[in-house]
């Protein structure tokens, strides 16, 4: 009975990370596009075309983060999904859970590294520079949490190996 209520727990929690992650990878594509349409902008009005495409490269270049996030939510949905589905032990999910810490860990680090240091450049002013570099503390703690599904995934491999030896041994 246990068991069941949560498998049914499982598949229900599942089912909500399923529509929140589909809402913010949605969201997360439309701000990325709108972004880069506003620094296209002056194209349109007959801007100078050479500054307007930096900025777009520059914007491309700064979201590139969310891209990453937008990556590993799509697969941290996929790997929900098949918990939910009554999955666990596979080597499929733990190599789902190694995926998603990549992609956190990698966009993390990119803003941390690239993002961070291209954006105070476009300002000359010292408080976008300070409050910019502020910001290095939530791509730390993103950076660390990828890391931390990443050594999930391997643990996790290393539980498939285990389950495998057991079941052979049955």
């Amino acid at each position: 009975m246990a068991a069941a209520s949560n498998e049914a727990r499982l598949k229900r929690q599942a089912l909500g990370f399923r529509i929140m992650a589909t809402a913010a990878v949605g969201l997360t594509l439309v701000c990325f596009g709108a972004e880069i349409v506003a620094e296209a902008a002056p194209l349109w009005k007959g801007g100078d075309a050479g500054k307007a495409l930096i900025n777009v490269g520059l914007q491309v270049v700064v979201s590139a983060p969310a891209l990453f996030y937008v990556a590993g939510l799509r697969r941290a949905r996929q790997v929900f999904g098949r918990v939910g589905g009554g999955e666990t032990l596979t080597p499929e999910i733990s190599k789902g859970f190694r995926h998603v810490g990549l992609c956190i860990l990698v966009g993390a680090m990119w803003s941390l590294l690239i993002s961070e240091g291209l954006e105070p450049a476009r300002s000359s002013q010292l408080a976008v520079w300070l409050a910019q570099a502020a910001t290095g503390t939530r791509d730390l703690t993103l950076a660390a949490l990828g890391l931390g599904l990443l050594m999930i995934g391997r643990v996790w491999t290393s539980a498939v190996q285990i389950k495998a030896e057991n079941d052979s041994f049955l």
